[in-house]
């Protein structure tokens, strides 16, 4: 009895022994495993994120609480007769721009816009005083005329808001101060001011963007003297802005 007691707990306790090393091996197997599936999950589950986030707004997305500051400067070679009666006027602008999105879409962001622009006008020769009406031309040299003013109504409607080209559509209206009567003394130094146009705007990230635009911008005086000339300018620009 003592011997087959001696040799049972010896078979026992080798059993015990190779069941804790397969256990050991196991283990040593099945961590590795367990490792990778955990970082697979948490990478799973880090990407889910961040496409749930990508639909509020994108890196390139206008969202509602969006501010913009920039400046932007164009000019136009020659003036047209569309709505007023001058032509050949010269028109330069630079503005500095205020902007905020008051509302947005699924692929839209309608912005208010408030611009303070420094003009520059080229007004075409005058007849010379004592000049026949049928006669040779008498003319003066070009007048050039500096103002500054205000564009306080204005409104920008981005398409595909998400992406980092956005083509727009905009108007806008204020007024222009000269520091002397346009066109000339039967003329008005405060004149009033609309344009409407489009362009693209380029986000080169998160907080600036490009843009290149073209505006018909209209200058009149709204009859409030006896000359009312209406100039009317074909103008193209470039600007900058920041988002905060």
């Amino acid at each position: 009895m003592g011997a087959k007691s001696f040799r049972r707990s010896g078979v026992c306790a080798r059993c015990g022994a190779l069941r804790c090393a397969l256990a050991a091996v196991w283990f040593a197997l099945a961590l590795p495993f367990g490792v990778s599936a955990q970082a697979v999950l948490a990478h799973t589950e880090e990407g889910k994120g961040a496409e749930g986030a990508q639909p509020q707004g994108g890196v390139y997305g206008f969202e509602r609480a969006a501010t913009e500051l920039g400046f932007w400067g164009g000019g136009s070679l020659g003036g047209t007769a569309l709505t007023g009666t001058t032509e050949q006027t010269r028109l330069g602008l630079f503005a500095f721009r205020y902007a905020r999105v008051v509302s947005r879409g699924e692929n839209l962001a309608f912005k208010y816009t408030l611009d303070v622009p420094f003009a520059q006008l080229s007004c075409p020769p005058a007849q010379a005083p004592g000049a026949l009406p049928n006669g040779p031309a008498q003319l003066a040299e070009r007048r050039n005329i500096t103002g500054a003013g205000l564009s306080p109504v204005g409104f920008q409607l981005n398409f595909r808001r998400r992406e980092r080209v956005q083509p727009f559509v905009q108007a806008s209206g204020g007024f222009l101060y000269f520091g002397e009567r346009v066109p000339d003394s039967g003329g008005a130094q405060l004149n009033f001011t609309t344009d409407f146009g489009g362009g693209v705007q380029w986000k080169a990230g998160s907080r600036r963007a490009w843009t290149i635009g073209y505006r018909y911008h209209h200058v009149t005086n709204d009859y409030r003297v006896g000359v009312h000339p209406g100039f009317d300018s074909n103008l193209f620009y470039a600007g900058f802005s920041i988002f905060r």
